[in-house]
């Protein structure tokens, strides 16, 4: 009997281990989901934290994009993604609404000769002796459609000419886009007729003053029939234009409404007439294009040297009425660096010095 107790108690041992350990593992399990679910909370937790990050970051980012400030511009937080940054941007391109681009109004054209200097002065000889009969049916075309129109008829346009030619750097050789300016024109067309005794043909071209930029060609023929009489091949030429005009007047309106969206543009010349070393004059220009571009939609440089500032502006138009309210506020920018002074003002120009 003495030897059968030590086995009893043996397996009673075994037999209370056995129906305890189910319940350790649903004890273990129990605290296992306890842990899990304490886990996922915090994970959630984390997340909805980093989101409202993220969203705190957009909405500061398109608030600074609409704020910016002279010489101080805020730059886009780098967690923001490429797609909220683009729309970002995209806010500060565009100022007008749709019904206001509708409400535009159409752009003053200049109708250009083939202008060549002769012994330094522009010369209305044209190498076609088609020149007048083409320009005036372009003339006609767009008087027709209640466009203003500039033409370069006079001395006192020559006299223009050549004083724009003296002002702005670089632009001896593209004489039409000088009248552009001169005469205050948003956009000029060149035109090259061609007669044959089989055809007539016209090709028209339209650019923008600012800064010559071609915006459009078209061409267009009509059949001449063997015709040398002045007056069918003055008609042919007036029919030819008639042709082409359609096509280049929507590529002009489709550049017009697109670009009054992004603000109007302003040629601006700024002759520097202090004395600067290198490094400061690249400071001053550094400077300048960073007050400029923190104010106006857009700043496009077209020459910059140690003396010229040559560049265009796109303004806002619901804000700036015309180049004396941009000159205004250019003037307000350049303050704190130099002096300025107003050379010369025109609708579409602005000349000044910097010293």
């Amino acid at each position: 009997m003495r030897h059968l107790i030590p086995s009893l108690c043996l397996a009673l041992l075994l037999a209370e281990t056995a129906c305890s350990a189910p319940h350790a593992v649903k004890q273990n399990d129990s605290d296992a989901r306890q842990k899990n679910a304490a886990t996922r909370q915090r994970a959630e937790s984390a997340y909805n934290e980093l989101d409202g990050f993220a969203s705190t970051t957009n909405s500061a980012v398109k608030s600074t994009a609409t704020a910016p400030t002279a010489f101080n511009a805020s730059a886009p937080t780098k967690a923001v993604s490429q797609k909220a940054a683009a729309a970002a941007e995209a806010t500060t391109e565009t100022y007008a609404t749709a019904s206001a681009i509708q409400d535009v109004g159409t752009p003053i054209i200049m109708v250009s000769p083939n202008l060549t200097l002769k012994d330094g002065v522009p010369d209305l000889s044209s190498e076609s002796p088609y020149s007048r009969t083409t320009a005036e049916a372009i003339n006609s075309y767009l008087t027709k459609k209640n466009y203003e129109v500039k033409s370069v008829n006079g001395q006192a346009e020559l006299t223009s000419i050549l004083q724009m030619q003296s002002d702005i750097a670089n632009t001896e050789d593209d004489l039409s886009y000088l009248a552009g300016i001169a005469l205050d024109a948003d956009i000029y067309i060149k035109y090259t007729p061609e007669v044959t005794n089989d055809e007539v043909s016209v090709e028209v071209s339209a650019y923008e003053t600012s800064t010559a930029r071609l915006l459009g060609s078209q061409t267009s023929v009509v059949r001449n029939n063997g015709h040398t009489s002045k007056i069918n091949i003055n008609s042919n030429i007036g029919a030819a234009v008639r042709k082409a005009m359609p096509g280049l007047e929507q590529k002009i309106l489709g550049y017009w409404k697109m670009d009054f969206a992004k603000g109007t543009q302003y040629k601006v010349v700024v002759n520097i007439k202090g004395e600067y070393s290198d490094s400061q004059t690249e400071d001053l220009h550094d400077a300048i294009m960073k007050g400029l571009k923190s104010n106006f939609s857009s700043v496009k440089v077209n020459v910059m040297t140690a003396k010229t500032l040559d560049f265009v502006i796109y303004a806002n138009p619901l804000k700036y009425k015309d180049s004396q309210e941009v000159y205004t506020k250019i003037r307000q920018i350049l303050k704190p660096i130099a002096e300025t002074k107003k050379n010369n003002i025109t609708r579409k120009l602005i000349l000044m010095e910097l010293n």
